[in-house]
C-alpha cells in the first residue's frame, strides 16, 4: 500500500498582512512551506501534491519548482473542500495520504515517519497528530470520551467556553486511509461559524461509520506550530536560529 501527501496552501493568510502568499514568507532564508516539503521528502511518500489558488499558484511554483504536483482549489471553501479538490490527482491511488498544512516550519521527518509506522499498527481510518499546551494557542480542541478515546475535533471559532479550557489540540497533521476518507469528506456540511467544509468534520463521521481513529500526541509541541502572523514569524526565526 502506497502513500501520498497532500500540503494545504491555498488560504490567504490575512494576517500576515501581505500580498504575498503566507507558506512563503521567510524563516532564517527558506519559505515556510519549503520546512514542510522537506519534511515528507522520506522514501515512504511516492508522491506530494500541493493545494494552491488560482492566486498564489505562480509564485509557489517559482519557489518549489517541479518537486511537487500542483492542484487548484478554485474556491477557498475549507479544509475539507481543499482536500476535496485532490480527488482527481488521486484517482486510482489506493493506500494512505499524508495531509499536512504548509504553514508548520517545525513539522520533521521524523514526526512524519513516526505517524506513518503508528498508522500501520492498526486498521485506522485516520490517526492525527495533536499536543497539549499549558495555554492553547486558537487550534481545534481534542475532545475525548471518559475513557480518553478521541470523539471529535471541535474547531475553536465553534468551541463552548468548556471546550476552550481543553489543553489538547489538533495539529492539522494527518494520515488517512485514502477511500475511507474520500467516502466521509463527501458528508461533510458547512454548518458552521465560517461556512466551510472542515476537514476535521470526518473524525466525527468515522467514529459514527465505527472506524478506527485516534489522536496521537507529539513530544514537543512546537512541532505542531502554524505560522499566523509576523509575530508568528519573529518567534520562529528565533527557535530555529537556536536549535
Amino acid at each position: 500500500m502506497g502513500t501520498r501527501a497532500l500540503i494545504l496552501a491555498a488560504g490567504k493568510g490575512k494576517r500576515m498582512k501581505s500580498e504575498r502568499s503566507k507558506v512563503l514568507h521567510e524563516i532564517a532564508g527558506k519559505s515556510i512551506i519549503e520546512y514542510v516539503v522537506n519534511a515528507l521528502d522520506i522514501p515512504e511518500i511516492e508522491k506530494t501534491g500541493v493545494i494552491v489558488s488560482e492566486q498564489n499558484i505562480d509564485e509557489i511554483k517559482d519557489v518549489l519548482g517541479d518537486r511537487v504536483d500542483y492542484i487548484i482549489q478554485k474556491e477557498q471553501l475549507g479544509t475539507g473542500h481543499a482536500v476535496l479538490s485532490a480527488e482527481k490527482w488521486l484517482d486510482r491511488f489506493e493506500g494512505k495520504i499524508v495531509v499536512v498544512v504548509g504553514d508548520a516550519p517545525f513539522l520533521d521527518k521524523k514526526t512524519v515517519l513516526g505517524l506513518l509506522s503508528h498508522f500501520e499498527t492498526k486498521k485506522f481510518a485516520c490517526v492525527l497528530l495533536s499536543a497539549i499546551y499549558d495555554k492553547p494557542p486558537p487550534y481545534g480542541r481534542v475532545i475525548r470520551n471518559e475513557y480518553g478515546d478521541l470523539v471529535k475535533i471541535v474547531e475553536e471559532k465553534d468551541a463552548s467556553e468548556v471546550e476552550k479550557k481543553i489543553n489538547e489540540v489538533s495539529s492539522s497533521h494527518y494520515c488517512f486511509d485514502k477511500e475511507k476518507l474520500f467516502s466521509a469528506l463527501k458528508q461533510v456540511k458547512n454548518e458552521n461559524e465560517q461556512n466551510e467544509y472542515y476537514l476535521p468534520d470526518v473524525i466525527e463521521i468515522f467514529i459514527k461509520n465505527g472506524e478506527l481513529v485516534e489522536a496521537l500526541p507529539v513530544n514537543n509541541p512546537m512541532i505542531t506550530l502554524g505560522i499566523n502572523s509576523r509575530e508568528d514569524l519573529i518567534m520562529a526565526e528565533k527557535m530555529l536560529l537556536k536549535s
